[in-house]
């Protein structure tokens, strides 16, 4: 009872520190002080309209399944975990993926974030193939170990971590908490590189979370429907895969450095404004220079 409690407060507490010490929007500034953007006001029925537009960017449209498919590793893993191991075997199991979780946000972020590699468009494929070797390789290993332990739903084993089959479980147990963290990033980073307005990507944001957990609901529902873990593996990868495919396209071809000079909204940095200015000058003195 106290552990809810104490999540109870947590949850509530949130609202105080949002009350409280988060400052409006419009009031945010960069160092050099210029503001992110700027909030015209508008009203629900010009939201709703903006909302709609959503489904209409085939960029969207083209993302739908790398968001669908996010976080179902999680209900993969789950369901085996309850279904193979022991208490204790699992309460180790779940201890680590979320580890791993931890350690994927960390690496994923100094992939996407890597300045060594200039291009932001160049950044973002290198980031998907890594991304799509670590998940590729774990829903391989999954299918493998499967296999070489079939499991009767009337009699499960319950392995205990000094049982055989527990060492592969559990390194597959590591790889997909990390998918479960690098994937649904990357999806992320993807989406939010289409723009720069701050109320354009909180109404992305609000539809990659939308479409995710109809993505969870419906790996939920391939374990209700009573399919072999086998067949749940299968459907789950080839979402995840055919969302890697779609991944390194976009990210291919619609990333780009940067879009807060071209967006009303947005008001760029001034060290962008300055790099503009000097790009237009450059481009004077060309058409100067050819005329």
């Amino acid at each position: 009872m106290s552990v809810y409690i104490v999540f109870v407060l947590l949850m509530a507490l949130a609202f105080f520190v949002a009350a409280f010490s988060i400052v409006p929007p419009a009031q945010v500034r960069r160092r050099d002080g210029t503001p992110l953007a700027h909030y015209p006001h508008e009203g629900l029925w010009e939201e709703l309209k903006r909302q709609r537009l959503l489904l209409k960017d085939w960029r969207l449209l083209a993302m739908f399944i790398p968001m669908f498919a996010s976080e179902v590793p999680i209900i993969v893993l789950s369901s085996l975990n309850s279904l193979y191991f022991n208490i204790r075997t699992r309460s180790l199991n779940s201890l680590m993926f979320n580890v791993m979780q931890i350690v994927g946000a960390i690496w994923i972020g100094l992939m996407l974030d890597n300045w060594k590699i200039a291009s932001r468009r160049t950044r973002g494929v290198v980031t998907v193939t890594a991304v799509a070797v670590v998940v590729i390789a774990g829903w391989i290993g999954l299918t493998v170990w499967l296999y070489r332990n079939p499991m009767d739903l009337l009699d499960p084993p319950l392995f205990d971590w000094t049982d055989g089959p527990f060492g592969g479980f559990f390194v597959l147990n590591l790889i997909f908490g990390m998918n479960m963290v690098i994937y649904q990033v990357t999806v992320q980073w993807i989406i939010s590189s289409f723009t720069n307005d701050p109320e354009h990507l909180a109404r992305l944001a609000g539809l990659v979370k939308g479409v995710l957990a109809g993505g969870v609901a419906a790996a939920f529902g391939t374990e209700a429907a009573g399919l072999t873990q086998l067949h749940v593996v299968a459907y789950n990868f080839t979402i995840q895969a055919v969302g890697l495919v779609l991944m390194v396209v976009m990210a291919g071809t619609c990333v780009t450095t940067t879009s807060c000079t071209t967006e009303e909204s947005v008001s760029p940095p001034a060290e962008v404004q300055a790099n503009v200015g000097k790009d237009m000058e450059k481009d004077m003195e060309k058409d100067d220079q050819a005329s």
